[in-house]
């Protein structure tokens, strides 16, 4: 994406707040005048008390100096709170956006993201936008403003070699020196964001990283890779500040240039008799000079600007990718029943690649439970996926309540079904608003309900906070069978009519395993299940069980005749038998 679509795209994200920003650029107008009628007001002063020895009173002097000074002080304030204002409501509007763009793309535009990076982008991203707007507009508008304001005056009430002598050095400062600055920047500020994206990506997963990494000695590798990562880092803020001073060694050239020209054309002036030199050259000089401060404003953002237009550009290769699904119709049909199937089902998830899914086909009569198992990798998890519509099938039809998913809206069918898997996420908030993602607007009756039929009840009384303990981050201050039956509880608010469980226990000890199971036959009562399960502990009492092997279905049938085929299920129990035979001691986990 282009920088100038770029720039288009946020000046048109800008548009509500236009008539906002026009004052901030008003009042930095008249700050950048002010300034300059102070210095030559004060010029004005010293040169009138030079030229009259006889001491004629100041009082418009010193009154210009007064009000050129409380106008300066308000329009400062106007600018920097119009300014601010402007840029920090569109930041929350443009995060806003980008939660609301991120959410559709979920998961699988998603999956190969690194958390630290998505959040260098949202967060830090977010924030170099902002001088963009609260540094960037005003200083670029008045930047061609201020100066023509200037010398006009110069010309009217002086004479109009000045402006002769000054328009070249105005144009260098305003257009040239800034086109000069971003090229010599070249692409630091691309490899600059670029690199902080990588650092917090880097930082994260050695956080959460850090017990494995102590504990296999690897500290010293991810210390060699920080480094690397420095440099680059280093090496994008180097190309930055070469042409920031490279910038400013310029700016005070031209300036510097410019103060000896006025001075030179005034002598010119003075000898021809045009000007009075201790009247007018003083004033004219200190115009010249405060005159360059708008043209410096805008060098001096040169490269905030360009950071702005890398750090939208990061955002927005987010944003614009299309959701891998999209709803396909604008109301859902009523759910007539809670049965689901899949009809000749083929599925990748890399095109070109073998195929995950090859031909699936099953039904679930409503209120039933059907198992899938097989080894990892065999697409067991891969039919959920399908079934909340994460992806959609390459070929075939699932079908929940007799329709195609894609009769439904994305949010009517996602209210069908309730999941709970081994990587339910905790968030890092209260026990109460972890269970109420499952229906946010449930009574405290309701609430207490689930958490009851959860088995979580017990638990939870003997908790100083009750419900309002923090989990801590990631449910870093809970065990995993809490945070299981947590999951659980918000799927039975949920009250969804179909049941995913995926691995749901499979990483659970024994009796953690069977506090959750006890949680799960609750859940599962009424519900057309969907046990996806690794461990064939979980799902001897299904009333089918799907055997998948590479993609397909190889063998169907109960528990028993299954294990009576002797077939691809009979040996995976096998090899599971000793950990079934220890599940099955401390009492057969899933009824559900």
């Amino acid at each position: 994406m282009s920088n100038a679509r770029i720039l288009r795209r946020l000046l048109a994200f800008m548009r509500p707040l236009n008539g906002i920003m026009l004052l901030s650029v008003s009042a930095r107008t008249v700050k950048l005048t002010m300034q300059t009628a102070l210095i030559a007001f004060a010029a004005a002063g010293v040169a009138h008390y030079v030229a009259d020895t006889g001491g004629s009173p100041l009082t418009d002097i010193v009154l210009g100096l007064v009000a050129c000074a409380f106008v300066l002080g308000f329009s400062n304030y106007v600018e920097t709170y119009t300014g601010h204002y402007v840029a920090f409501r569109l930041l929350a509007m443009l995060r806003n956006e980008f939660y609301d763009r991120m959410e559709p793309l979920a998961p699988a535009g998603t999956g190969q993201l690194r958390s630290g990076d998505a959040v260098s982008r949202v967060v830090n991203d977010c924030e170099r936008i902002e001088p963009f707007y609260a540094h960037t507009i005003a200083p670029a508008m008045t930047a061609f403003v201020v100066p023509a304001i200037l010398l006009t005056v110069l010309g009217r009430y002086y004479h109009m070699a000045y402006v002769w002598v000054l328009l070249p050095f105005m144009l260098l400062m305003v257009i040239v020196l800034p086109v000069i600055t971003a090229l010599s920047g070249g692409r630091g500020g691309e490899t600059w964001r670029n690199a902080q994206g990588e650092v917090n990506a880097f930082l994260t997963d050695s956080l959460q990283g850090i017990r494995d990494t102590v504990a296999f000695g690897y500290g010293d590798a991810r210390r060699r890779e920080a480094w690397q990562i420095g440099l680059k880092l280093k090496k994008g803020q180097d190309s930055l500040m070469r042409a920031d001073a490279f910038q400013r060694g310029v700016t005070e050239c031209v300036v510097a240039a410019a103060a000896v020209a006025v001075l030179w054309v005034s002598w010119d002036l003075y000898l021809a008799g045009a000007i009075e030199p201790l009247r007018d050259i003083p004033v004219v000089v200190a115009i010249a000079i405060t005159g360059f401060n708008a043209a410096q404003g805008l060098n001096n953002v040169v490269g905030d600007f360009k950071v702005s237009m890398v750090s939208a550009r990061r955002l927005f290769e987010l944003m614009d990718q299309p959701p891998s699904v999209t709803d396909r119709v604008t109301a859902s049909p009523p759910l007539v029943d809670g049965s689901v199937a899949l009809r000749h089902v083929s599925f990748g998830y890399v095109a070109g690649a073998r195929p995950v899914l090859e031909d699936i086909s099953f039904e679930v009569a409503a209120g039933r439970h059907i198992a899938l198992v097989g080894t990892s990798g065999a697409g067991k998890s891969t039919i959920a996926n399908l079934l909340l519509r994460f992806w959609d099938a390459n070929a075939g039809e699932v079908m929940v309540g007799g329709r195609d998913v894609r009769d439904y809206t994305l949010e009517a069918l996602r209210d069908c079904l309730a999941v709970v898997s081994q990587r339910n996420y905790t968030f890092n908030t209260t026990i109460r608003e972890n269970i109420l993602m499952g229906r946010p607007g449930a009574t405290a009756a309701e609430l207490d309900e689930a958490v009851r039929r959860a088995h979580l009840k017990d638990w939870i009384d003997g908790l100083p906070q009750g419900l309002d303990t923090q989990v801590g981050e990631m449910g870093g201050k809970i065990s995993g069978g809490q945070r299981q039956r947590i999951s659980i509880a918000r799927a039975l608010l949920k009250d969804a009519p179909i049941l995913i469980l995926d691995e749901a226990t499979s990483s659970l000890d024994v009796e953690s395993e069977r506090e959750v199971n006890a949680a799960i036959r609750e859940l599962a009562q009424g519900r057309t299940t969907l046990t996806i399960a690794h461990r064939l502990s979980t799902v001897r009492n299904a009333d089918e069980i799907l055997v998948l092997e590479h993609g397909r279905i190889v063998e169907r049938g109960t528990h028993e005749g299954l294990l009576a085929v002797r077939g691809a299920y009979a040996r995976l129990f096998e090899l599971q038998k000793d950990e079934v035979d220890m599940h099955t001691a401390a009492g057969s986990p899933s009824a559900a």
